[in-house]
């Protein structure tokens, strides 16, 4: 028979038993009260941010505010934001969270991740969401009286060029120099010919041309371009292709592709063009959550159709492209969309 002690301490154990599992089961109840409540918080949580573009009325404002309003079809009650900015600024506002989103070119982005021109310093906070636009060509521009044909003689006879190109330390003014590099010249050995170098915007650049002061525009834009199809109205153009030479120099000094601007780009363009591009990404901080990002990855993806509506350039985004941000890394939130895909094993 069991003693009054044995039975006593038996009452004890068995009550600190059932104590024990109903503490565990409502520690287990708050944490998935706890989880559930996190999960509903973040899914009835819509996305409210901001988008760093181009200048107001040019191709990138455009670009912008079409991967905004994906943003929103796909999202309901997202607030997106669209604000100016520029191709070299943009890395370093999204860099230092400033703004979370923006666009560049996959050239800019990078030299700002590793701190190479025209930065001074690494912005490692920042990560890549997509292609927005697959290919920005560097053009260059000259007037269909221009009477060379390409770079090789006019550098070879050392004719005194008026070039006009973009504001130092922009994209399209560090390819400049690349390209002539590539013949081992510098803009010294222009100015020395007797000719003349300009750091002007597109429209300036162009208003010049047509009064005849300026010979050769040259830059990295869309195709096309809203400066260059302008221009095309008050005077009659043509572009020069560069070497093959030249664009492979350019293309392992700055990490940019080969690229051919198709006959009928522009409607004064009658063959193609041979150059180098760079496609523009959508940039964002890495401290984004990944929820946001992989909502935002998956808008973009699935607005395609509606993308190519916005403008012409768009038509070239697919699925195969999409990825190819060069050597900014994805950020997780992409990452995982991307694997879900199937786009990256």
């Amino acid at each position: 028979m069991m003693r009054l002690a044995d039975y006593n301490t038996y009452i004890i154990l068995f009550c600190v038993v059932i104590g024990l599992g109903m503490l565990a089961g409502c520690v287990s109840l708050d944490s998935s009260e706890s989880e559930s409540s996190t999960l509903a918080s973040e899914q009835n949580n819509p996305i409210s941010s901001t988008i760093i573009g181009g200048r107001t009325g040019g191709a990138w404002s455009v670009f912008t505010e079409g991967v905004a309003e994906s943003i929103r079809r796909e999202n309901e009650d997202a607030v997106i934001t669209v604000e100016p900015g520029g191709i070299v600024e943009n890395p370093p506002t999204v860099g230092t969270n400033k703004i979370p989103y923006g666009l560049s070119y996959s050239m800019t982005a990078y030299a700002a991740y590793i701190g190479q021109e025209p930065y001074d310093k690494a912005y490692k906070d920042i990560r890549a969401v997509s292609v927005v636009i697959p290919a920005n060509y560097y053009q260059f521009v000259v007037r269909d009286t221009f009477e060379y044909d390409s770079l090789d003689d006019v550098i070879e006879k050392q004719i005194p060029i008026r070039i006009a190109v973009d504001q130092k330390g922009s994209a399209g003014e560090i390819i400049t120099r690349s390209i002539l590099r590539s013949y081992g010249i510098t803009y010294d050995d222009i100015i020395s010919w007797g000719g003349s170098v300009d750091h002007l915007g597109g429209s300036k650049s162009f208003e010049l041309m047509a009064d005849k002061r300026i010979d050769i525009a040259g830059d990295a834009v869309s195709v096309p371009s809203n400066d260059i199809l302008e221009a095309s109205t008050k005077m009659k153009l043509k572009m020069l292709s560069l070497s093959k030479e030249t664009i492979d120099f350019v293309s392992e000094d700055l990490g940019l592709v080969p690229g051919t601007i198709e006959a009928g780009g522009y409607d004064f363009l009658e063959k193609n063009v041979a150059t180098v591009n760079t496609p523009a990404l959508l940039l964002v901080n890495k401290e984004v959550s990944d929820r946001e990002v992989y909502q935002v990855t998956k808008a973009i993806y699935n607005n395609l159709e509606y993308l190519r509506t916005v403008h012409k350039e768009f038509n070239n985004l697919k699925g195969e492209n999409i990825i190819d941000v060069g050597e900014v890394p994805l950020h997780p939130g992409a990452e995982k969309f991307y694997r879900e895909k199937g786009l990256i094993k």
